[in-house]
């Protein structure tokens, strides 16, 4: 009857610790994943203050004096961003893109006015000449006298699969840059290629 008693308060013993553990902390709630900590972005501001930029935390961000290249991880893809003096959105996108100074393009270019962002006057977006397996693409916001541009171009199947990142950067644009406190740390060593 001793052992009996004492296997009992054994078992007795154990439900209550396994009781205890897992419905003791009810009120705590679990951590967090570590991909729901890490920002899903982070801002980069033009030096001279004329835009802002939303950079995906995994892109790659490089400065030269007058405008900065955003690429993601893979480098298939490569954002830039800079401002020209042109009060015509469309005309500083036909030079950005190589449309105009050469050749007239042999196919009609697609141009659509999109809305415009902060302080901006007017936004154009167009389709640029086809790349090497790719696209590429300009957005342009006019503002006191300059246009904003923002270049895009990449493999189509990068630009597929980072979707959601290049609709972050193009919805995270601000003209002009907006106040922000943190910014993107920027590579110095490479030079930004011309697109």
């Amino acid at each position: 009857m001793k052992n009996a008693l004492l296997l009992l308060s054994i078992w007795v013993g154990i439900l209550l610790v396994a009781y205890a553990m897992v419905y003791w902390d009810r009120g705590v709630e679990p951590p967090l994943p570590i991909s729901v900590l890490e920002p899903a972005s982070s801002t980069y501001v033009d030096p001279s203050g004329r835009f802002s930029l939303a950079v995906p935390s995994t892109w790659n961000v490089e400065e030269t004096g007058t405008s900065v290249l955003l690429t993601d991880p893979s480098g298939e893809i490569e954002v830039a961003a800079f401002a020209v003096e042109e009060s015509v959105p469309e005309s500083a996108l036909l030079v950005a893109l190589g449309i105009a100074g050469g050749d007239e393009p042999s196919e009609a270019i697609a141009v659509a006015e999109i809305p415009p962002v902060g302080a901006s006057e007017r936004a154009v977006r167009m389709a640029g000449p086809a790349i090497d397996d790719g696209t590429s693409y300009g957005l342009a916001y006019l503002y006191e006298g300059e246009t904003i541009v923002l270049l895009v171009r990449g493999a189509d199947e990068a630009l597929r699969d980072r979707a959601a990142d290049l609709g972050l950067i193009e919805a995270g644009i601000t003209v002009p840059a907006s106040a922000v406190e943190e910014t993107v740390p920027v590579e110095e060593a490479a030079p930004v290629v011309e697109l």
